[in-house]
């Protein structure tokens, strides 16, 4: 195709490349070309001489010609999304996607996951759903590597991941920060559910002052917490492998925020989540609702569980985290309890 273009030396092409697409001129659809000893710059219609000459300057604008030429279409690269012939789901995890084992067409879409995201180095299929008492899912390997362990980068903090042997998602990244900024200087967190680190670690990175004990029974998740800790070098971070219950008589009323990051069953601790936290501390309870009761049966259980304790709550804020499974949502409820 035919367009107006600016023909500039070659010693002079990166600086005018660069001066024309700070000015927003330069044709999208064409291909940057080279004539002998120069180079042809494409552009969105005739330019004005005086106004080129402005934008280059005097000393480089003399060496720039406006010429009309003929340039060949970009070719536009095919996306993910071209390949396949629909969007596929998938998390990431450091340098690991995540997808469903099932899908008909999942070792198409690990192949062309790998094909399209040179960042990642393994796919995994998701084998079973997060079950047991270590909140564990099965993974296959479809493509790259044979490892389930990673590094996770996320606001500032690395986590060493081992998503076979201790639940993490890269999807609560947000979420974790927007907790984080909830946290005053000097305040206590107990972390009931802590897994590999990620609510703690980042508290005792950003937060000055703050103590914060980090509590999971999964082995290998509490192993890899002591990692994370040495890793990001917080000395304000304290792992006990230990189920949250029994903790909650030696932490009675002392935590100014109590998170309870464990969607699928926080519900039974909730009397502990209570217990634990001072008056006028703050929980953070997180559960897996239905859409058409997305708050109030938690709210009820998060009242009775008050009541035996003989305390009182109020709620602070409610929201959806995110979709969790079809019809079904992961939920924050923030309480305040006296």
């Amino acid at each position: 195709m035919k367009l107006w273009a600016i023909r500039a030396p070659k010693k002079l092409a990166e600086d005018t490349r660069r001066m024309l697409l700070q000015a927003g001129i330069i044709h999208p659809e064409a291909r940057v070309r080279q004539e002998n000893e120069y180079i042809l710059i494409p552009v969105n219609g005739k330019p004005d001489p005086d106004e080129l000459a402005g934008l280059a300057g005097s000393e480089t604008g003399d060496n720039l010609t406006i010429i009309e030429a003929e340039f060949e279409t970009k070719q536009k690269k095919p996306s993910l999304e071209d390949k396949l012939g629909f969007t596929p789901t998938f998390d990431v995890v450091g340098d690991i996607a995540i997808i469903d084992a099932d899908d008909p067409e999942a070792v198409r879409i690990a192949i062309a996951l790998m094909e399209f995201r040179k960042s990642l180095k393994v796919v995994l299929g998701a084998a079973s759903p997060v079950e047991g008492e270590f909140r564990t899912r099965q993974f296959v390997v479809l493509a790259g590597e044979h490892r389930t362990h990673t590094v996770h980068k996320e606001y500032g903090c690395r986590y060493k991941v081992d998503l076979a042997g201790a639940y993490f998602s890269g999807r609560l990244g947000n979420e974790r920060q927007r907790v984080a900024d909830t946290v005053k200087p000097g305040e206590c967190v107990v972390d009931l559910f802590a897994g590999v680190g990620p609510f703690s670690i980042l508290i005792g990175r950003t937060v000055p002052g703050a103590s914060v004990i980090a509590i999971d029974k999964n082995p290998a998740a509490v192993e890899l917490l002591r990692e994370n800790i040495l890793l990001n070098k917080v000395d304000n971070v304290r792992a006990r492998e230990d189920d949250a219950r029994d903790v909650a008589v030696e932490l009675e009323h002392r935590a100014d925020h109590v998170i309870m990051n464990l969607p699928q069953s926080a519900r039974e601790f909730l009397d502990t989540g209570i217990r634990v936290a001072r008056d006028g501390g703050m929980v953070h309870f997180y559960d897996i609702t239905h859409e058409d009761d997305l708050y109030r049966t938690s709210w009820e259980l998060i009242q009775d569980a008050a009541a035996r304790q003989g305390r009182e709550v109020e709620c602070v804020e409610k929201r959806v985290v995110r979709s969790y499974a079809p019809y079904q949502y992961n939920v924050c409820i923030e309480f305040r309890v006296t």
